[in-house]
């Protein structure tokens, strides 16, 4: 009788065009299994298909994909030095929410009666964002450099935290909801301009108006916050690859008791990277706010872009040029699932599970990047 065996080994040398290769034979594994689950709820695959080919080839449906991914790109990019240093920041979602809360000052005191020169609005709404995001951030560092308290509980908790904020900001009867007597004259005169005669008084602030929102590239749908997302990728990049802090970054992450030996000053590193990695998902909050939303509710925390940059960064394997690419194959996925919705008439949870599978083939490609499995033949 045949002996036959499966055999799992670790791949010693990995070929630097493997994880791109594993990458995309992943994704398309995930998309025809996916055609698998909406052929049970009685969808054609085909449709489907179209759909996923379009949104990559269509001009205006990748533009719409690239704008979808520019949040992810800041919440993906926040957490390239934090991991790469063993420090699991899981509180992204919470400093982007931070961020965003921090941007709407401006706009807050805008609709109260305070008036400053347009051009200083975004400017000043970015260093907000990222001041609220950073200082969010260093809570969870100092408590594990101090105390040495578990940072993903601190940091992860802390997203619920900055959510009840919002909460508390925007609902009904709270400082910022639009229909606060405070906003009354200046944005009830606004929204008769835009055909509204009554200010609504939902969840949710004022809208952001129209000087306070970045301007889209020429000749495309999509906001100049990319080339802001661009240059944040490559200054990360620098400083993990040029500078000291990268290089003690590198150090800490892989031994942080032989770091202590080396003389790094751990605390003084830990709040660095923390500061610097909530400033970046501050700046996401910022653009989602901006860009997107148009104005500070506690729908911010639907998409999840905090906890979708975790996925993204770990796929880009903590590349933060890789972040980019990653990030807008992140929006493209969201697109896909609204135009499902919208054509093939499914539900969201369908087109989430769509997703979903994607993911997962995504996450099982990394396994066979590392790993090979050998079928072997006797004892």
């Amino acid at each position: 009788m045949l002996n036959i065996r499966i055999k799992v080994e670790r791949r010693l040398i990995i070929d630097r065009r493997l994880p791109a290769l594993i990458s995309i034979l992943s994704a398309v594994a995930g998309i025809l299994v996916g055609g698998l689950l909406l052929t049970v709820v009685g969808r054609s695959p085909i449709e489907a298909y179209a759909i996923v080919f379009e949104t990559f080839t269509n001009p205006r449906s990748l533009m719409g994909a690239i704008e979808l991914g520019i949040p992810i790109i800041f919440t993906s990019l926040a957490l390239v030095l934090p991991f790469r240093m063993a420090f699991f920041n899981i509180g992204g979602e919470g400093q982007f929410y931070m961020g965003a809360i921090g941007a709407m000052i401006p706009i807050v005191l805008y609709w109260s009666g305070m008036d400053l020169p347009y051009g200083l609005y975004l400017p000043l709404m970015a260093l907000l964002a990222a001041l609220f995001g950073g200082l969010w951030a260093l809570v969870p560092a100092i408590l594990k450099a101090k105390w040495r308290v578990n940072e993903i509980l601190t940091s992860l908790m802390m997203n619920f935290i900055a959510l009840q904020i919002i909460w508390y900001l925007v609902s009904p009867g709270g400082p910022w909801n639009e229909a606060n007597p405070a906003f009354r004259e200046r944005y009830l005169a606004y929204l008769r301009e835009q055909g509204v005669s009554v200010i609504p008084g939902f969840k949710g602030t004022p809208l952001v108006p129209e000087f306070a929102r970045p301007p889209v590239i020429p000749g495309t749908m999509i906001s100049s916050a990319l080339i802001l997302a661009v240059l944040a990728s490559i200054v990360i990049y620098f400083i993990y690859s040029r500078t000291i802090i990268g290089y003690e970054v590198k150090v800490v992450g892989e031994s942080e008791a032989a770091s202590r030996y080396a003389g790094i000053n751990y605390t003084k590193l830990v709040t660095m990277v923390m500061f610097t990695s909530g400033v970046l998902a501050g700046l996401g909050g910022f653009v989602n706010l901006s860009s997107d939303l148009l104005k500070l509710t506690p729908e911010i925390a639907a998409p999840g872009y905090g906890y979708a940059g975790i996925i993204a960064a770990w796929l880009a394997r903590l590349n933060p040029i890789a972040c980019i690419f990653v990030s807008i194959f992140f929006g493209a996925l969201t697109q896909i699932g609204y135009t499902m919705q919208q054509y093939l008439r499914i539900s969201h949870f369908v087109s989430v599970a769509f997703e979903g599978l994607i993911f997962l083939f995504l996450v099982l490609g990394d396994f066979f990047l590392n790993y090979r499995i050998k079928v072997v033949k006797g004892g």
